[in-house]
């Protein structure tokens, strides 16, 4: 059961940051109207850096249960844990509770340590 919640979070951590990617790219950088192009840049390396590390998170915990070792695992999930708490954390602060991936965030978290 605990490998199942590790894929779950892995898989939901994956689409959420191709998700996220795409959508951060399309309607947010593009439609920017930022007063220089350095704050556009600093915009999309914000959401391209945010998407690249949620994924590569998920991808540790989709490996977790198949290929690292059970004394690891622990530290391991609690620390792809933590990527996924402060992004929540950051979202619904940044947004006021108005967007709805701090939410999404806290489930791939929790699934995660209910794994570990």
């Amino acid at each position: 059961m605990q490998d199942l919640s590790l894929y779950c979070a892995g898989l939901l951590g994956v689409m959420i940051s191709i998700i996220h990617g795409y959508l951060g790219e399309m309607l947010v950088v593009r439609p920017a109207q930022t007063s220089t192009i350095q704050a556009k840049r600093v915009l999309q390396a914000i959401m391209f850096l945010s998407a690249l590390y949620w994924f590569a998170a998920s991808v540790i915990l989709l490996i977790t249960p198949v290929l690292l070792p059970q004394e690891y695992r622990a530290i391991i999930v609690y620390g792809v844990a933590l990527i996924f708490v402060s992004g929540s954390i950051g979202n619904l602060w940044a947004t006021q509770g108005g967007h709805f991936g701090w939410v999404l965030l806290a489930i791939a978290a929790s699934l995660a340590i209910a794994g570990a």
